[in-house]
């Protein structure tokens, strides 16, 4: 018996596969390795402070009797012993794992991924005469053409990353008729809270904040 266990800052979070063959779980745990994401989840609020986390995914195998625990280099490049909580369960393998982040959309029902927000708010509907622009307002990225969408990150370096990866989508994928304009300075910051009040029904100290929850 194999399962696949996904951890967060080293505390199992949940069992992603479980497996009988061991074959099966090796190859399921090798995709998962490669596995490839548009924009990592690297911070996570924990007792209402924004914290660093890391993803790891761990191969466990059901302890038979004349298992032992592993050594397995770290980070560093140190042999450790591999040591389960649970002592039924042995390590085989692990390495670090990306989970998709999501974002909350105003007037979207439910969080959308980096690729979702490309495909359903950036690139969608693209008009010549109104040409899509986006821009960066504390920890909200704005995507504006005759539609108006607000994006809210946890945080303004959140925010401004996900304006970059989005721009660089956009480059290497040759799409040129969306303007990209950076930072709201202050001078025009106000105008464009006064917009977002007015267009989307945003209450003004939402609008101030520079972090959400």
């Amino acid at each position: 018996m194999f399962q696949i266990v996904l951890t967060e800052n080293k505390r199992k979070i949940r069992v992603l596969h479980k497996y009988v063959r061991e074959h099966d779980a090796n190859n399921k745990f090798e995709n998962l390795k490669s596995q490839a994401v548009l924009f990592s989840k690297t911070k996570a609020y924990k007792n209402k402070k924004l914290e660093d986390i890391k993803y790891e995914i761990l191969l466990l195998k059901k302890r038979e009797e004349g298992d032992n625990n592993k050594f397995m280099k770290n980070e560093f490049g140190k042999f450790v012993e591999m040591t389960s909580n649970d002592p039924d369960w042995v390590i085989v393998d692990f390495a670090p794992y990306s989970v998709e982040e999501t974002f909350n959309v105003v007037n979207v029902n439910r969080k959308l991924t980096a690729k979702e927000i490309i495909d359903n708010l950036v690139t969608v509907r693209k008009e010549k005469k109104n040409p899509k622009q986006l821009l960066v307002l504390k920890n909200k990225v704005i995507v504006e053409s005759l539609e108006l969408f607000l994006v809210t990150c946890k945080d303004s370096e959140q925010a401004l990353k996900l304006y970059n990866r989005i721009r660089t989508y956009c480059y290497e994928n040759k799409i040129t008729d969306i303007l990209f304009f950076g930072i709201v300075d202050k001078q025009n910051s106000k105008l464009w809270y006064k917009r977002l009040h007015d267009r989307l029904g945003i209450e003004y100290n939402r609008l101030y904040r520079s972090s959400s929850r």
